[in-house]
């Protein structure tokens, strides 16, 4: 009996000691790219084996707390984030090569967009990024804990925190969807725009509650962390760029509420992140190693922390799932059934993580959504997918600038009509004035999502000055260039591959005198044509890989609202093949033939730039017949920096023979190039045979961005 009572007091005294082992909870503050200091802080804490009961996280702090909550090591995380690219993380736009050829039908045309609301007045957006490709980014981290609603059904029970942009209230996350709640908390105010769950919007969660030991108390942490990332308010030294400007001012209501936090807090580290912005997360790995030296300082004292006995992790059950159920959320014209077609996932079919990812992306590349992700729900042991998406609007007003050698600014506006005048259509209508003065209308109604037929009209105006050049390559003469005229067509479109167009076309175009002696002269012409396109260039101005080839040819008879009859064909291939990420060869052919020899031209082609044939100034040639063969070392030492090494060939004639001629010309020539958000700055140097230098300027885009549409 005796050994009874002693058994059940020694029962009762463990069961005791375990329900009163200290409890630690972690508080992870937020600070964008510093927020990464927090996985250098949480290596040592795993080198130490430290047992951690709860989290809670604000913004990065809630993307490090959250995936440490599900089980990922610190190296693992670090893995992640080192693997990550923040460049293209915080950039909506998509590049040229995953664009459907459909796309691709237009150059670019405008270096900045603005949209426009019912009235199409243009507004400012409501922050610099949409944060599409970041949602999908953390769908991707956290996905084997897509099957989880209660946060604190995760290894470590998890909370985050976002600000009700409404109430202005704290929204504490402990439910839902994981990757959802990290968006929402992470929502840095004009940086990312406003999440929106259901019919409220959440920003940053650091704006109430940047350091969240409150609600680590609340979970039931006896030995509360703080992990604190925001830095102390700059002096006026310090405030030198925009940047500081603007992390100066998310600070000021930071620091305040980050004081009452601190005073919960039993251990604080503090990494010094004094010299490094919110921004910069070029540093990443630096920070990550600027808080591990932090957390080394506390190592006395979190060497008393209680030990973790295993390590656990979220069942990874979500290797391939299929789905009951597809759903759309968010949608304003796009009908349900468009939006699964355009994704493409069956009800029905096992899927892999990456498989639902490339699906959804495949979507975003359509360019009709601001934003589309997935969201899984885990429904008596079966999932549904619901595609959560926000449509791009349909009407926008593109800007842009440009300017070349010898020539005035160009200033350009085109208005962006997408499904608007019909389903599946797009009407571009774009002017242009400057030293170029041009209004295109180009309407495209496709039958068709990534491959099918199309209708097309495009009616146009332009004015051009064009130049008469001396042997010594100085100008000697002008003339206005005034064109009017029209191409109707009917085409077809595959995906990535290529898009045909049968067109009937007709013009006017008149030369008439501006300065020097010159005779006006009037030409017109109608006709029938074909056209071939294909494009897998990764980018239409500084390309490092991808093939270009674009066809035309077209005839008109005489006397059919044609002055003569006529044959014209032109062609143009780019292809860049690369050696590494930095180094490519770039071969391009141009070739353009009226065919038979004419002893009057008309309808030249205009030859010479620093896109043509370097060598001659632009336009400073025309010719019936011509071949420009180029060949160069393309380099991309630096992020939008770019250095081309070239030689090209040009060879004149009227007669269409694939032999040398007397009028051959070759040149090399250097072009360096960089992007800036305003469009392409591009400068060249060439020196032809004869020792002639020629220099080049370029900025903005000096190519027609209908050159597709035109006949």
């Amino acid at each position: 009996m005796k050994c009874k009572y002693i058994l059940v007091l020694m029962i009762t005294l463990i069961v005791n000691s375990l329900q009163s082992e200290e409890k630690v909870g972690l508080a992870l503050s937020g600070g964008g790219a510093r927020g990464l200091a927090h996985i250098g802080i949480l290596k040592v804490f795993d080198e130490l084996n430290i047992k951690v009961d709860y989290i809670a996280g604000t913004s990065m702090g809630a993307v490090v707390g959250g995936l440490y909550a599900m089980g990922y090591s610190a190296k693992e995380i670090e893995m992640m984030i080192l693997n990550t690219d923040f460049d293209n993380i915080f950039n909506d736009t998509v590049s040229r090569e995953d664009l459907y050829i459909g796309q691709k039908r237009w150059m670019p045309y405008a270096n900045y967009y603005f949209d426009l609301d019912d009235k199409f007045r243009p507004g400012l957006p409501e922050a610099l990024f949409s944060g599409a490709k970041l949602i999908n980014t953390l769908f991707d981290y956290t996905y084997a804990a897509s099957n989880i609603n209660d946060f604190n059904e995760l290894p470590i029970p998890f909370k985050c925190v976002a600000t009700n942009i409404i109430t202005g209230e704290i929204k504490v996350f402990d439910k839902g969807n994981l990757h959802e709640a990290m968006r929402a908390s992470m929502s840095a105010p004009s940086i990312l725009e406003p999440m929106k769950l259901g019919n409220e919007l959440y920003i940053d969660g650091g704006i109430r509650a940047n350091l969240p030991s409150e609600i680590v108390k609340e979970m039931g942490a006896d030995t509360i962390i703080g992990l604190q990332l925001n830095s102390d308010l700059r002096t006026k030294e310090n405030l030198d760029n925009l940047i500081k400007v603007l992390d100066q001012t998310i600070n000021f209501s930071m620091t305040d509420n980050v004081k009452r936090s601190l005073e919960l807090c039993d251990i604080l580290i503090k990494p010094d992140l004094l010299t490094l912005s919110n921004y910069n997360f070029n540093s990443k790995m630096k920070i990550i190693d600027l808080g591990e030296i932090a957390a080394r300082k506390h190592i006395e004292e979190l060497e008393k922390l209680p030990k973790r006995k295993e390590k656990k992790f979220v069942d990874a059950t979500l290797f391939k799932i299929s789905f009951r159920k597809i759903l759309v959320i968010g949608n304003d014209h796009l009908s349900n059934a468009k939006i699964k077609e355009y994704v493409g996932l069956k009800k029905g079919i096992l899927y892999s993580k990456n498989e639902i990812l490339q699906a959804v992306q495949g979507a975003y590349n359509s360019q009709l959504f601001k934003y589309i992700y997935p969201v899984i729900e885990h429904i008596n042991d079966e999932y549904e997918l619901i595609l959560k998406v926000k449509e791009r609007n349909r009407k926008r007003l593109g800007f842009s600038l440009s300017s070349i050698t010898d020539q005035e600014l160009v200033i350009g506006l085109t208005l962006e009509l997408n499904n608007l005048v019909q389903h599946n259509s797009k009407l571009l209508v774009n002017a242009q004035i400057g030293d170029k003065n041009e209004l295109n209308v180009d309407y495209v109604k496709n039958f068709g999502k990534h491959w099918g037929i199309y209708f097309r009209t495009f009616p146009y105006v332009k004015e051009q000055q064009l130049y008469s050049f001396g042997e010594d390559h100085t100008k000697t003469n002008s003339v206005y260039s005034l064109e009017f005229g029209a191409t109707s067509g009917i085409g077809f479109y595959a995906r990535n591959s290529i898009a045909a167009e049968i067109y009937g076309y007709t013009y006017r175009s008149r030369l008439y005198k501006h300065i020097g002696e010159f005779e006006n002269s009037e030409f017109y012409s109608s006709g029938l044509g074909i056209k071939l396109y294909h494009e897998s260039l990764n980018d239409y101005i500084f390309p490092m890989r991808g093939v270009q080839f674009l066809a035309k040819l077209s005839t008109a008879r005489e006397g059919i609202y044609s002055e003569i009859g006529n044959k014209k064909f032109y062609s143009k291939l780019r292809m860049l093949l690369p050696f590494g990420n930095n180094f490519s060869v770039k071969y391009q052919f141009e070739y353009g033939s009226h065919f038979d020899s004419k002893e009057e031209e008309f309808d030249p082609f205009y030859i010479g730039g620093i896109d043509s044939f370097m060598g001659l100034y632009p336009a400073e040639k025309s010719a019936a017949i011509y071949k420009i063969n180029t060949i160069a070392m393309r380099i991309n030492p630096l992020k939008d920096f770019f250095c081309d090494l070239q030689f090209n060939v040009l060879q004149l004639g009227d007669i269409d023979y694939w032999i040398p001629e007397d009028d051959l010309f070759k040149a090399v020539g250097i072009k360096l190039g960089y992007n800036t958000f305003l469009g392409s700055f591009r400068i060249g140097v060439a020196l032809d045979e004869d020792k002639k230098s020629h220099i080049y300027f370029s900025f903005g885009h000096n190519f027609d961005p209908f050159e597709f549409s035109r006949r």
